[in-house]
């Protein structure tokens, strides 16, 4: 990813929107330029989320944090969670196995165990979703 194509979001649990259910302003999420000029009004414990420099098969992007869905060959979803390795500086994505608990696969468990870097991902673009991510789970209690 080049610099000029750096992204990231926020995530404020702490924000509150207007009565309005339909508005806009109901995401406790924070997007590009606007979450570049409003960064130093969040708390210390926002969560900043770094875009990937990947896009789904619908052209959203695919950020950390984020819930991907991913059809397997013989059309079984797969559901991927991506996140930051800050031992090695990457991103890492993870399958989840248990969507309805939110339990991603652990190393332990090797059986279930399926861990890849982004370069995996960005091979499924044409085939994959963002579907959610880890602060509202209610979107993806949803899917299953």
């Amino acid at each position: 990813m080049k610099l000029q194509n750096f992204d990231f979001r926020i995530w404020d649990k702490h924000h509150k929107g207007c009565g309005n259910k339909d508005c806009k302003c109901q995401t406790k999420y924070v997007y590009g330029e606007e979450a570049k000029i409003r960064l130093s009004e969040f708390k210390e414990d926002c969560e900043i989320e770094l875009f990937t420099g990947l896009y789904d098969k619908n052209g959203n992007k695919i950020y950390e944090g984020d819930i991907v869905r991913c059809l397997t060959s013989q059309g079984k979803p797969l559901h991927y969670f991506v996140t930051t390795n800050e031992n090695i500086n990457t991103f890492q994505v993870f399958v989840i196995s248990d969507l309805e608990k939110f339990k991603a696969c652990s190393e332990i468990d090797i059986n279930n165990f399926l861990f890849c870097d982004l370069s995996n991902l960005e091979d499924m673009k044409f085939n994959s979703e963002v579907v959610g991510n880890i602060h509202d789970k209610r979107e993806c209690e949803e899917l299953v």
